[in-house]
């Protein structure tokens, strides 16, 4: 699934292609992608500017003038690209946005069908950011509101993927950054001492900033605007090495399952807390 960093890569290479652009017309499929405002797209879009484009956690936003707003999540496979109108769609297209008077239009495709797409008037964007309720920014999280969020005696790589906690994170960054900073994924958030916060905090920055250089992971569907693939992965530290060794001490990188998730981790540089050897649990 697409993270912030492969999120935050897209928004980067849309920024300069549509803001300022007018939308001419709106060609939608007949599915459950299109998740909200189906007649109003197709009616209300036309005319309208590119203003401002956005990341909001995982989601692109696109700002519109008159005040409107395109909400757009890719989830597992979904894909943006920019291709001239008059070509032929690929497979599991299901919007196409042209662009008035530069012969392309943007389209989004999603064989899996869990991302979508939202529009929303104007007096309808405040409710549905509230809807959202996306917690703070992983890319800027800062030591004092980590801090706060690490009260909950939750386990720590859940907490990390609750997006009403900290926006952004996925099961790629919760491990690379979890293991930059040196602590077992599945430590009780609330044990966590002040130094490791202030760790985790840096190498969560530091790690996203690092995948976004790289223009993201590609594992498996995720490609950037352009069909390039990212190049992250090859730096993964943890993330997809199970049976491989370690880049720091050379143990074997294990895998287990954690918040319902697949968890990577180094046995020996994220070595587990006293509280985890005997055996009390966190809330997932």
């Amino acid at each position: 699934m697409p993270e912030l960093p492969e999120v935050q890569t897209v928004v980067n290479q849309l920024k300069p292609l549509l803001e300022g652009t007018v939308f001419e017309s709106a060609s939608l499929g007949r599915n459950k992608v299109i998740r909200r405002g189906r007649g109003k797209i197709a009616s209300s879009l036309p005319g309208r500017v590119v203003q401002e484009i956005r990341r909001e956690g995982k989601w692109i936003i696109i700002r519109l003038r008159p005040t409107a707003e395109l909400a757009i999540h890719l989830g597992m496979t979904g894909r943006l690209v920019m291709e001239p109108f008059d070509s032929l769609p690929a497979k599991h297209t299901h919007a196409r946005f042209r662009l008035r008077g530069c012969g392309v239009e943007l389209r989004f495709r999603d064989p899996r069908k869990f991302g979508g797409v939202w529009f929303y008037d104007e007096d309808e964007i405040e409710a549905a950011r509230e809807r959202r309720a996306l917690g703070p920014d992983a890319l800027s999280i800062r030591v004092p509101t980590l801090r706060q969020i690490c009260r909950r005696r939750r386990q720590l790589k859940a907490l990390l993927l609750d997006q009403r906690a900290i926006s952004g994170l996925g099961n790629i960054y919760c491990d690379e950054a979890a293991f930059s900073a040196d602590i077992h994924p599945g430590t009780v958030a609330s044990d966590l001492t002040d130094r490791q916060i202030r760790a985790l905090a840096c190498s969560i920055r530091k790690t996203l900033r690092r995948a976004i250089a790289s223009g993201g992971s590609t594992l498996r569907d995720y490609r950037r605007l352009d069909g390039a693939e990212g190049e992250f992965q090859h730096a993964h530290n943890v993330y997809g090495r199970e049976g491989l060794a370690c880049r720091r001490c050379g143990r074997l990188i294990v895998r287990v399952q954690l918040a319902g998730r697949s968890t990577h981790f180094c046995p020996r540089c994220q070595k587990r807390s006293e509280t985890l050897k005997h055996g009390v649990n966190a809330r997932p």
